[in-house]
């Protein structure tokens, strides 16, 4: 048992979008202009038709990083959940940041978040599960919070990917047509933030389980590392890039393992899958999704209450408690609906949290 409670939740989405021929228009203008005229054309014609195909439509970026810098949604987010909790940063016993593009490696990014909230006293520090990251700070509170050390946790993400790789300059080159296609994954990242403040359960909004899997056997699926660092594993020898991912091969260990690890989780705790309201799940494209929906035997619309990837694309760790506030600002959920939040990270790490609301 979790025990915990979500005291407020918030998220914010930065205005900014583009359509699948503007992004990937941007990165073959950037990155792949060096391949022959025929391959860049199939490229192009290809990438679009695979993003329309997962019904991808336009993804959330910042119009302007003076003004919606991840920093900057960062804050935000934390200080409407602060505000609507009714405390002071003051009050904050721990803070978690959980985001995947990190943009900070010395110091943390949780040290100029407490910085910038003006937190005078309490704990801050990052933790990095991928796009699992909250889910797995729901656990680590709950640790925290039941061993009596801290009352008051907030946890963060905030998720500018474009952002990152602009400011990077990274201007590395392809030798073909099928590694291009590999390192054009962030096609369908979007930008977003959100914040969680959680206590010790008081009969609303209750996190109850926590459960989670893992696998390291296929970790050369998903990689975002410095350009030209060494890997130990023959396929990047040589390659100065900076993010890849085997989409295909991640999509299969979803489908594969995911189902059975859900399964697991609902039997090891006594949750019928019919009794549940919702279901919010990371959003990876429909390919995915329709295929573990049809393997959970639930219907669409009880995992997309609240669809956020047509329009936003992929936001990372900020998915799951987006679509949740998201849920909660149009008045979706009701007192005592049992709610299920699934998440998957590059098909290497899976979780599952339960919450009465």
């Amino acid at each position: 048992m979790l025990n915990l409670s979500i005291r407020a939740l918030s998220y914010y989405i930065p205005k900014g979008r583009m359509t699948n021929g503007e992004i990937v228009d941007l990165f073959a203008e950037k990155y792949f202009q060096h391949l022959p005229k025929d391959d860049l054309e199939q490229l192009v014609y290809g990438s679009k038709r695979k993003l329309d195909f997962l019904e991808i439509t336009t993804r959330s970026c910042s119009a302007d990083y003076r003004e919606e810098s991840s920093v900057q949604m960062a804050v935000k987010v934390s200080q409407e959940a602060i505000g609507k909790a009714g405390i002071t940063a003051s009050e904050i016993d721990l803070l978690l940041f959980v985001g995947v593009c990190n943009p900070f490696r010395e110091p943390s990014y949780a040290i100029i978040l407490a910085h910038e909230l003006g937190m005078t006293r309490g704990n801050f520090y990052d933790i990095n599960d991928t796009c699992n990251g909250f889910l797995k700070a729901m656990e680590l509170s709950s640790l925290y919070i039941q061993s009596g050390k801290y009352r008051n946790i907030l946890v963060v993400t905030s998720e500018n990917p474009l952002e990152l790789l602009e400011a990077s300059n990274y201007a590395g080159k392809v030798g073909s047509l099928e590694e291009a296609d590999y390192k054009m994954n962030l096609l369908f990242a979007g930008a977003g933030a959100a914040a969680m403040l959680l206590s010790a359960d008081n009969g609303e909004k209750s996190i109850q389980y926590y459960g989670e899997q893992r696998n390291h056997a296929d970790w050369e699926l998903s990689l975002y590392v410095s350009p030209k660092i060494h890997m130990p594993a023959p396929r990047f020898e040589g390659m100065d890039f900076m993010s890849w991912a085997d989409g295909r091969g991640i999509a299969a260990n979803v489908i594969r393992d995911m189902p059975g690890f859900v399964y697991e989780f609902l039997e090891e705790h006594e949750l019928r899958k019919d009794n549940i309201d919702y279901i919010f799940s990371h959003q990876l494209g429909r390919n995915i999704t329709n295929s573990l929906l049809n393997k959970l035997e639930v219907k669409t619309e009880k995992v997309f209450p609240v669809n956020t990837f047509p329009e936003n694309g992929n936001m990372g760790s900020a998915n799951i408690p987006a679509g949740l506030a998201i849920a909660e600002e149009q008045g979706l959920l009701c007192k005592s609906d049992s709610i299920l939040l699934l998440g998957s990270a590059c098909g290497l790490t899976y979780a599952a949290a339960y919450l009465i609301w």
